[in-house]
């Protein structure tokens, strides 16, 4: 997916990188990254700038490009982050597109959101929906009928069998593994490597094969 208008990368991460090699092999121009910190400012990534704190969009006009959220999310507190800082500069009138890495599998009859980011050999079957903000990462397998709640990550190396419905700012793990036809809420933490087998409800957090749920420490 080629996009029409440059682009800045939101945060300068490892996810921005990710994402910032995923819009240049698409053919994407990319001018830069913004990082909140400051140490950051004037280095570079593959020879594209750190441009500053993200009131240098200020030196841009959203009508000649579009913003890529760039921060990553490995959890429900930092998933909410991200959609934070992408809100607040959507009620600044900026735009948010997505990413789809030309060597992802999507299906014509899948469904994505216009900012929902597929990355480097993932798969999305037919019947799928990814809301926005959704992260499906490298080699993740989203399986057909599944839906990807808003602002939630299929983290690296995970598979999402069939016909599963995944709430809002929930990650599946690395690697993990949902069986199908499960339910999983909203704001649940899926451990690398589990392997679950029975619907979560909202908030829960599992590790293991099979998975169990834990109470994290505060």
């Amino acid at each position: 997916m080629t996009l029409p208008r440059p682009v800045i990368v939101i945060g300068a991460g490892g996810h921005a990188r990710v994402v910032a090699d995923a819009l240049l092999c698409a053919g994407t121009e990319v001018l830069g990254f913004t990082d909140a910190d400051p140490t950051t400012w004037g280095r570079s990534h593959f020879g594209l700038p750190i441009l500053g704190g993200d009131g240098s969009l200020a030196n841009h006009n959203p009508s000649t490009l579009c913003l890529v959220n760039g921060l990553g999310s490995i959890n429900p507190k930092s998933s909410m982050t991200r959609r934070r800082v992408q809100e607040t500069m959507m009620s600044n009138g900026w735009v948010f597109v997505g990413v789809r890495h030309p060597s992802a599998t999507i299906s014509p009859q899948a469904q994505l959101a216009d900012d929902a980011q597929i990355l480097a050999g993932a798969t999305v079957q037919p019947g799928a929906s990814i809301a926005t903000g959704a992260i499906v990462n490298t080699r993740a397998v989203v399986e057909h009928d599944v839906q990807i709640g808003a602002w939630s990550h299929v983290a690296p190396g995970a598979v999402v069998c069939g016909d599963i419905r995944i709430g809002t700012h929930t990650h599946v793990g690395a690697g993990a593994t949902v069986r199908q036809g499960l339910r999983l809420g909203n704001h649940c933490l899926i451990g690398l490597g589990a392997v679950v087998i029975s619907d979560l409800p909202d908030s829960t957090t599992v590790i293991g094969v099979p998975a169990r749920s834990i109470e994290l420490k505060k």
